[in-house]
């Protein structure tokens, strides 16, 4: 065809006032240092306004009173009672000054023993919750990396297209490609009508490829986890046909829709099939893992060999049910870990001295970020429903266990697919 297909382009990113990437920033904070003597503070808070009135946030009066409780807790003039002071109140200024108003929640990590400080503003209603530790407690981000991963939405008409992406249910950037001039009819039936119809197909085909090449440009330095197909069956059949492999095995669903929506209308209608996307990816996790069990296989579970295997870099996927808990230990200086309390003989030769308790799904998340496995954190609930502004579960009581927790339940709540096995040291990243 010899007439672009394309008139114009148009690329924006929004500024958002938000934390987007949360991958990026649990990486950054799992790199932390441990800090036995004086601990880490890890904070996370639903920072929504209470009722009608936009200035008054309930979680701030929740974290002054517990970290006032907490403070009781250590002798005063110690290292420890200096830092979490200091931590203290560099977390109320931050939250007085500098938190954005309209963030749903937030995420802070401090310590200044090591000169860490972390404080992420995000579109997703928290827990609040104040842990106190000797690394950051990174079970609430892990789970919020996994869950609200980033998507693209490709939505398009013979006309015009659209490559939108969202991080939090967060529109981040966008792609906006006007298309030519469509062909005009002159004369009615035989050879003018099948010429007609044979450019008009061929316009679509051609404004179809050009979308699906801004899409593989767009997506090559900023990967998206899920990419959603949105209009005519027409237009999202070439558009299939057009993408990239690469971008093609993301696409998870095609929907109709009216290409004068706006975001919060393509929301509406793209957040079930990405959430039903993620709980499938679940259970493929879960089952892979439940079938990969045995002597020579491919996947360990329970939390004492997921440790084990987490300590030797074997991990390639942890999976881990989003209510598991436990208690473990550590010693940072060898390191070395375990699960339940702390052995009163070092199990590997070390000073019992050295060995602190530790929360033990917070080390196990942050073991995983370290070795660059991926984490699929499994909903104990579903269904998920959205509220407009993104994805949030009910409580947990009032859904049955979902298939994909029951299963993982057998195994111990968290298990593993491994990079290879220890016995032949062969890998198995592409099993």
């Amino acid at each position: 065809m010899a007439t672009d297909p394309v008139r114009q382009i148009h690329r924006d990113e929004t500024d958002s006032p938000y934390d987007l990437n949360l991958r990026k920033a649990l990486t950054r904070i799992a790199a932390a240092p441990p800090s036995v003597d004086a601990p880490y503070l890890t904070v996370s808070l639903d920072w929504r306004p209470e009722g009608s009135q936009p200035h008054t946030r309930y979680a701030r009066q929740v974290f002054a009173e517990q970290v006032e409780q907490i403070l009781t807790n250590y002798e005063p003039h110690t290292l420890a009672h200096d830092s979490l002071t200091a931590d203290i109140e560099r977390i109320a200024g931050w939250l007085d000054g500098q938190a954005d108003p309209s963030a749903h929640g937030i995420f802070i990590v401090a310590c200044l023993n090591t000169n860490v400080f972390h404080a992420l503003s995000l579109n997703i209603p928290l827990e609040t919750r104040v842990v106190v530790g000797p690394t950051p407690a990174l079970t609430t981000l892990g789970r919020l990396a996994e869950d609200y991963a980033s998507f693209a939405v490709i939505h398009a008409d013979q006309h015009d297209g659209y490559i939108d992406f969202f991080s939090q249910a967060t529109h981040e950037r966008g792609v906006a490609l006007r298309g030519s001039v469509f062909p005009r009819q002159h004369q009615q039936g035989g050879f003018s009508q099948r010429r007609f119809q044979n450019r008009a197909n061929e316009k679509v085909e051609a404004f179809a490829q050009a979308i699906a090449e801004e899409a593989r440009a767009a997506m090559e330095d900023n990967p998206v986890e899920f990419v959603v197909l949105v209009g005519d069956e027409t237009m999202t059949s070439a558009l299939n046909n057009a993408l990239h492999d690469t971008i093609k095995d993301k696409v998870v669903g095609t929907a109709r829709g009216d290409m004068r929506a706006n975001t919060d209308e393509l929301l509406e209608l793209v957040l079930p099939l990405v959430a039903e996307a993620e709980r499938k990816q679940e259970m493929d996790a879960v089952q892979r893992a439940n079938d990969g069990q045995g002597p020579g296989g491919h996947a360990t579970a329970g939390a004492e060999d997921v440790l084990v295997a987490l300590q030797s870099g074997q991990v390639m996927t942890l999976v881990m049910n989003d209510d598991f808990q436990g208690t473990g230990w550590a010693d940072y200086t060898m390191p070395v870990y375990g699960v339940g309390s702390p052995p009163k003989k070092h199990p590997a030769g070390g000073e019992t001295d050295q060995i602190v308790e530790v929360v033990l799904e917070d080390e196990i998340v942050r073991l995983a970020v370290q070795t660059g496995a991926d984490i699929e954190i499994v909903h104990s609930s579903v269904p998920v429903e959205t509220n407009g502004d993104a994805p949030i579960r009910k409580a947990d009581d009032e859904f049955p266990r979902s298939d994909a927790a029951q299963t993982l339940d057998q195994l111990g709540g968290v298990a593993a697919i491994l990079r290879y096995t220890l016995s032949d040291e062969q890998s198995v990243a592409d099993a």
